[in-house]
Formats: structure tokens, sequence, C-alpha cells
């Protein structure tokens, strides 16, 4: 099988270094869609023709639409609003956790600075999604809160 994750995320940069995570540990049976504003996000969903994500990361501080904003979107569409999103991130406020799993997020990654730590936190996205078990991944984890 086959599974797609897609990043929002508006710094070119953080685009790049998660793909390229996501291309060292895929096997070539996960693909990644990055996208830079979340204004696209539903054009994009509904003319994929290779079906929806399996699962959505999304910045919170973008300039056109926050991530807030996408995950509020996301949750509000009935054809969208069990796509698992995870709220991708610098910020490390308990305030914005508690606000994410509020909102309806599956949990909330700390966008890390070294690539082999992105390396295994997406390796176990890729192993959950992989069990059909997503949306446990975040209850016994030390790396997704």
């Amino acid at each position: 099988m086959n599974y797609k994750i897609l990043l929002i995320d508006d710094d070119s940069d953080d685009r790049l270094f998660f793909r390229d995570a996501i291309e060292k540990i895929s096997t070539g049976n996960v693909s990644c869609i990055t996208l830079d504003d979340g204004h696209i996000l539903v054009s994009t969903l509904a003319q994929s023709s290779d079906g929806r994500p399996d699962i959505i990361f999304t910045d919170i501080n973008m300039p056109r639409m926050s991530g807030w904003e996408v995950l509020a979107m996301l949750k509000g569409h009935d054809t969208y609003k069990d796509i698992p999103v995870i709220m991708y991130s610098t910020s490390k406020h308990t305030e914005e956790i508690t606000k994410a799993k509020e909102l309806g997020a599956l949990c909330f990654f700390n966008k890390p600075q070294d690539f082999r730590d992105l390396q295994n936190a997406l390796t176990e996205v890729v192993k959950h999604l992989q069990a059909g078990t997503i949306n446990q991944l975040c209850e016994n984890s030390t790396i997704f809160t």
C-alpha cells in the first residue's frame, strides 16, 4: 500500500528538509506533497487524482492562513474532517499543544533541528500508518505531544 503525507509550511527550507527526510525513510511506498499556503489546500485535495493524504502536517505560523485556520477548515469540512492532522511548529508552548488537541489535531510536533530526529519521527508516523494505528501515534510517544 502507498501512503501520502502532506505538509503545509510557508518556509521553503522546512519543506525541503521534510521532503528529504521522507525520501530517506521511504521504500517507495510513501509520497510527500508540500504546499506553501493553506489557501490552496482544499483545491489541491479536490483535484488530487491519487486520493487524499493519509496524514497532514501543518505549520502554525504562516502569513496568509495560519495552521489554526487550516485545522479549523479541515475539521469543519465533511470530506476531510477525518484526516489526521499534526500541528508542526517551533513553538513549545503548552497552551498551543492544548489548543491543538482541543481543536481536533491528532497531536503536536516540534520541528526538529536535526535531520535524524525528523527521520525518526517520520519513521514512527509511517509505521503507524502501515499498522493502521495512526490515531494511537501520540499516546505513548516521547516525540509527539
